[in-house]
């Protein structure tokens, strides 16, 4: 049954390739029990693509399922360096709404 409140999942440790399944679980499950799920990365020490692919996979889930899925700002500093690097905050980046602004992101 899906909860009515919000729900904030952390994501922390090393959310890359190596943790890729453990993170996409996290996430459907937070899914599976709630509405609206805001994910904070602030704690992470490593991500990767996998981590950029992971969360961008659970929002098109969350969305195909009446859903949302969210991310606190600030985000954490091994994936806005991910993002920065891969171009992703860039406006012509499909998902570039997806990701929290903050003044320090090009």
């Amino acid at each position: 049954m899906t909860g009515t409140r919000d729900h904030t999942h952390i994501v922390s440790g090393d959310a890359g390739i190596k943790n890729a399944a453990e993170v996409a679980s996290g996430l459907r499950e937070a899914l599976q029990g709630h509405k609206a799920v805001t994910v904070d990365t602030q704690t992470l020490t490593a991500a990767d693509i996998t981590t950029v692919q992971t969360l961008i996979a659970a929002r098109v889930s969350a969305l195909a399922k009446g859903k949302t899925l969210t991310l606190a700002a600030p985000l954490g500093e091994p994936l806005r360096a991910v993002l920065a690097d891969a171009g992703l905050f860039s406006p012509a980046q499909t998902y570039r709404d997806f990701w929290p602004h903050s003044s320090d992101q090009p």
